[in-house]
């Protein structure tokens, strides 16, 4: 629904461009800051992960995930542009966090529902903390805090409050519907 959104009006690759920058906050949790100075040599696609320079110029390695690495492949064969930057405005100049800002906010206008760069970092976070429950049974909060950038483990935890919280409510068994309606 997303990407059913994201503008297709102007040149091509300006659309796979959009779409991965989409894919690059909800899949491996970016911040708008952190898509407009992603350079080239800092993404592994043999290693499939990113190096990002996060706040304060700190560096961390974050998960590239197969669909977020194929729309990024798209979009590099697709961009008419060389650079040292991964992503490029119309003319060829790295993207500015108001452009990226900007994006969403169209993107968001068609939606049924709100959407923020925000929003898609924080449904990462929310989703990591998911899916770790139901493949290995526990949260490892101290990964996520590192690939997310958080100072304090406090921050972090509200991720695994949500999950918690959105796990709880989706499998929810009542022990009355499990006797009395057999």
């Amino acid at each position: 629904m997303i990407f059913d959104a994201v503008d297709s009006s102007g040149a091509p690759w300006m659309y796979v461009r959009n779409c991965a920058i989409i894919l690059s906050m909800y899949d491996s949790g970016l911040r708008q800051e952190e898509v407009c100075t992603l350079e080239r040599k800092c993404v592994s696609f043999e290693e499939h992960n990113m190096l990002i320079k996060g706040k304060g110029g700190k560096e961390r390695y974050v998960p590239l995930g197969q669909t977020t690495e194929d729309a990024f492949r798209t979009y590099l064969d697709a961009c008419p542009y060389g650079s040292d930057f991964f992503f490029l405005n119309r003319n060829g100049t790295p993207m500015t966090t108001n452009s990226v800002r900007l994006m969403v906010l169209r993107i968001n206008r068609k939606l049924p529902f709100d959407l923020s760069s925000h929003k898609l970092r924080h449904n990462f976070g929310t989703n990591y903390c998911i899916d770790q429950m139901k493949i290995r049974g526990k949260v490892d909060i101290y990964s996520l805090m590192y690939i997310m950038e958080h100072e304090d483990i406090k921050t972090t935890q509200r991720y695994l409050h949500f999950a918690t919280k959105i796990l709880a409510t989706r499998d929810h068994l009542s022990h009355l519907d499990l006797i009395l309606q057999k």
